[in-house]
């Protein structure tokens, strides 16, 4: 049997940080209706293919990363069914090079 595939309308973040942390499912709702069910990470589909680690977008991405490491609990994810979009393992989190620069030559790791 086919697993149910689910295109995510709201928290690629959330589900990208969860899948690095090495969880399995995350809480989501379907349509926006009804009770908060645990799907597999792996049935997840993104609209996008990268997410930005700088900029405003980059902080929301490591704060949701940071709490995500340490266990605390982060708003349902929004879904529908639909199999469109990136497999959540295979977003990109896009690194900024400036910042990789300017911290490898300032001596801080």
């Amino acid at each position: 049997m086919d697993e149910q595939l689910y295109k995510i309308q709201e928290g690629v973040r959330r589900a990208k940080a969860a899948w690095l942390c090495g969880r399995e499912t995350i809480a989501a709702q379907v349509d926006g209706l009804g009770d908060i069910i645990q799907v597999s990470i792996a049935s997840l589909r993104s609209p996008k293919s990268r997410i930005e680690d700088n900029g405003p977008r980059g902080a929301s991405w490591g704060v949701i990363y940071r709490m995500t490491q340490r266990g605390q609990e982060l708003p349902p994810i929004a879904i529908v069914p639909g199999s469109r979009g990136v497999p959540i393992a295979e977003v990109e989190v896009e690194e900024d090079e400036l910042e990789l620069f300017r911290q490898r030559y300032s001596g801080n790791p």
